[in-house]
């Protein structure tokens, strides 16, 4: 082991040093996880219920592509990757509360409500009900997130779990007349194997009175989507009348999956959109706040699956052995057959999926 040191000579600072350094000292900010851990807390102690709180300043430590992303996280939030529930498609997609459906969560901006549509065909015929798309809702937009886990009275109707609210930045709130950031990213994907660039970019004025101000804020975002499935899409039951049956009554009513399929999802999404922000404190008490917020999101996708029509196999063929377990076929063998297809081969060209949103608010608030 080898230790190193040195003598330090401590020098009293003089009158001299010290003026200097006033002079050139203006102002010190320290931001960091104490900060976003107090801020969190303030907004929490003073909320009037059950409330939980994710800053900007959490949301940027973290590799968070969506405002969903940065939730799962949060203690009784839950995330999944679609409204139907049939799988991963990369990005977590809805937010509930407390284990309950993404349908009895509201989420809004700002305090509005906010409508999203969905680019998979199964979520569109789904009872989605008030749950939104996070797809479209990148995490750069995010000044602040709070999770309402009980209703009051001054929440918009709707969130019987309880309720999500996205603040946005706002153009008083920045500390400099004027902002600018930018963030270039590359994201790499291990099933496709590629790498895809995004970026976001942050501009944001106010004057030297600090009672006006402008922000705008854009971003663009491309990535390659893969998915290796084992799928088992519906179930079905052995007709008492079929084959099977008859050969051996243990197979009656039995169920059996419909299709068992292996299936390879792939798909290029692209999303763009931005922010624009006009804020007014007309006085000390009454503030106006025009927002506009726009997202589009391209979600091309080509599946293709291998099916084995097991639904098909079981209620016209007898198999030459079984095993039923709680009145379920789990496995069986059958003979080789050309009379009845057994198998399928499914290929769904989806060229032009797409999902949008977009709102503007004008809010005015009298304190």
């Amino acid at each position: 082991m080898a230790l190193f040191g040195r003598d330090s000579v401590v020098r009293a600072q003089t009158s001299g040093d010290q003026t200097s350094s006033n002079q050139n000292l203006q102002e010190v900010v320290v931001t960091g996880i104490r900060f976003s851990l107090q801020e969190s807390l303030v907004a929490k102690r003073d909320a009037n219920s059950v409330v939980e709180v994710v800053s900007a300043e959490d949301i940027g430590k973290l590799p968070d592509k969506n405002v969903a992303d940065a939730l799962q996280r949060v203690a009784g939030v839950n995330i999944s990757s679609a409204a139907a529930g049939e799988g991963g498609f990369d990005e977590n997609d809805r937010v509930s509360i407390r284990g309950t459906s993404p349908s009895l969560t509201q989420t809004t901006i700002n305090g509005h409500a906010v409508a999203s549509g969905d680019w998979f065909l199964l979520d569109q015929f789904q009872t989605v009900g008030r749950s939104v798309s996070f797809t479209l809702l990148p995490a750069e937009i995010v000044n602040k997130v709070v999770i309402h886990k009980s209703q009051t009275a001054d929440l918009a109707e709707g969130g019987v779990a309880g309720s999500v609210d996205i603040q946005t930045r706002k153009p008083l709130d920045f500390h400099k007349s004027l902002t600018g950031a930018v963030q270039l990213q590359g994201v790499y994907a291990d099933k496709p194997s590629k790498t895809d660039f995004q970026g976001s970019a942050l501009v944001n004025w106010k004057n030297d009175a600090n009672n006006f101000g402008v922000l705008l804020q854009g971003f663009s975002e491309k990535r390659e989507v893969r998915r290796d499935g084992q799928e088992f899409l519906g179930y079905t039951n052995i007709a008492p009348g079929s084959p099977a049956a008859m050969a051996d009554p243990v197979l009656a009513n039995a169920v059996v999956p419909t299709f068992i399929g292996s299936a390879l999802f792939e798909q290029q999404r692209k999303r763009t959109g931005g922010d624009i922000d006009f804020q007014l404190a007309a006085t000390d008490k009454l503030t106006f706040d025009l927002n506009g917020f726009y997202s589009h999101l391209d979600a091309d996708n080509y599946n293709r699956n291998f099916l084995a029509w097991t639904g098909n196999l079981a209620n016209n063929f007898v198999p030459t052995s079984f095993t039923v377990n709680n009145g379920t076929l789990v496995a069986a063998d059958f003979a080789n057959q050309n009379s009845k297809p057994a198998v399928l081969i499914d290929n769904i060209s989806r060229p032009g999926a797409a999902a949008e949103t977009y709102y503007a608010n004008l809010d005015g608030k009298f304190a």
